[in-house]
C-alpha cells in the first residue's frame, strides 16, 4: 500500500485527506492519505523518517520554508522559498499553479489588492508575476513581514505596502480583492461594507467555507472564486508529480466535497 500524507501542526482534520482517501478509493488505487502531525521543536529530527518512509507528502504551515534543506526544490520552489509537495525527494509548490490555473488571467483587473503576507501570499504573488502583473497593493497587519515579502519579489513585480487601517479606502479604489489570510474561516468578517466593494469585479478567498466575504460578493454579483477551487487546482498538481490522476475520477470525487455531502 502507498502512503500520502500531510506535514502539519496544530492537528486540524484536513480537506486533503477526506478528499484523496476519497479519490483512492474511487479510483481503485490502494493507497492512504494521513494527516501527520509534527510539533514544530522536533521537527528537524523527525522530518527525514517522513520523506523516506511516505511515497508522497505534503506540507502546509509552518513547514513549507523549514522543509527546503531537506529536499531538492525545484526551480518555482525555490524563487519562492516554500514547499508544499515532495516526491522522490523532490520539492515543489503547487500552490502557485493552483491560483495561476484557478481563473483566467483576463479575470483580473488592476489595480490589485492582496491581503496578508503568509506562505500563500507567497505563492500568489509568484503566480500574479507568471501572469504578466506588473504591480499590487499588499495589506498585512504586521508591516515587517510584508517588507520581506517585497524584498523576495523586488525583481518581479513592484509591491506598495499599506497598513491595515487603510484597507477600506485602497479596496475602494481596486478592481481585484484576494483574502490571502484566514479570516472568515470562524465566520470572522473584513468590517467592509457593500459600497467599499462596489468598484472590485473580482474577489479570490482563499479560505475554504463559506465567508461572510464570499457571501457579500455573491449577494451584490462581484465573481467571487473560493478556497475550494483554489485547493482543487493545487490537488490536481499534486496527483500529476505523484502519477496518479485520473481526471474524471478526481473531479467526480471532489464534487461531492464541494457541495457539502
Amino acid at each position: 500500500m502507498k502512503k500520502f500524507g500531510l506535514l502539519e501542526y496544530p492537528h486540524k482534520e484536513s480537506l486533503s485527506k477526506k478528499v484523496f482517501n476519497e479519490y483512492f478509493k474511487k479510483a481503485n488505487i490502494d493507497a492512504v492519505y494521513e494527516d501527520i502531525v509534527i510539533v514544530p521543536d522536533n521537527f528537524d529530527d523527525e522530518i527525514n523518517k517522513y520523506i523516506n518512509s511516505y511515497d508522497g507528502l505534503n506540507v502546509t504551515v509552518p513547514f513549507k520554508e523549514k522543509v527546503i534543506k531537506y529536499v531538492e526544490p525545484v526551480e518555482e520552489a525555490k524563487e519562492i522559498n516554500a514547499v508544499n509537495c515532495i516526491f522522490n525527494n523532490k520539492g515543489y509548490n503547487t500552490d502557485w499553479k493552483g491560483f495561476y490555473n484557478s481563473l483566467n488571467p483576463s479575470m483580473l483587473k488592476e489595480p490589485i489588492v492582496l491581503v496578508g503576507a503568509g506562505g500563500a501570499s507567497k505563492s500568489i504573488i509568484y503566480a500574479l508575476y507568471k501572469m504578466g502583473i506588473k504591480k499590487l497593493f499588499l495589506v498585512n497587519r504586521t508591516v515587517e513581514k510584508a517588507e520581506k515579502l517585497k524584498k523576495i519579489f523586488l525583481s518581479k513585480i513592484d509591491i506598495k505596502i499599506e497598513s491595515f487601517d487603510h484597507l477600506q479606502s485602497i479596496i475602494r479604489t481596486s478592481k481585484t480583492f484576494i483574502n490571502a489570510t484566514s479570516i472568515g474561516m470562524f465566520g470572522e468578517s473584513f468590517n467592509l461594507e457593500v459600497r467599499d466593494l462596489s468598484n472590485l469585479s473580482l474577489i479570490y478567498d482563499i479560505v475554504y467555507n463559506n465567508t461572510p466575504l464570499q457571501k457579500i460578493a455573491k449577494e451584490n454579483n462581484i465573481k467571487c472564486i473560493d478556497g475550494r477551487t483554489f485547493w482543487y487546482h493545487q490537488g490536481v498538481e499534486n496527483l500529476k508529480i505523484w502519477h496518479i490522476y485520473t481526471p474524471e475520477i478526481f473531479d467526480e470525487t471532489f464534487k461531492t466535497f464541494a457541495r457539502g455531502e
